[in-house]
């Protein structure tokens, strides 16, 4: 939810995001702002997935590998460096969710 959100508020040349105003800057064709925020939500993909995977441990961030526990607000443990983090990620990100 929050990659789309991010990526609604670069697209939009009223969400007052930096980048939404760079874009509005380069004047580009209908064509060229499809290609542009289909590369942009390749990014948020890859980043947002990338930082699920290290916080599973399953990648490293900032030149260090290692699996964190995060726990919910209730409680449960939603990640603890067993893959299921990762798994979700991909799911959500590149899966029949994606």
């Amino acid at each position: 939810m929050e990659r789309d959100a991010l990526l609604y508020t670069f697209a939009n040349p009223q969400g007052g995001s930096a980048v939404a105003d760079r874009l509005a800057a380069a004047n580009l064709t209908s064509l060229q702002r499809i290609e542009v925020l289909a590369a942009i939500d390749a990014a948020l993909s890859e980043a947002f997935y990338t930082l699920l995977r290290a916080l599973d441990g399953s990648a490293s961030l900032g030149g260090c590998q290692q699996a964190f526990k995060l726990n919910g607000e209730g409680g449960e443990i939603i990640a603890d460096g067993d893959g299921r983090l990762e798994a979700a990620a991909w799911e959500t990100f590149y899966g029949s969710g994606g």
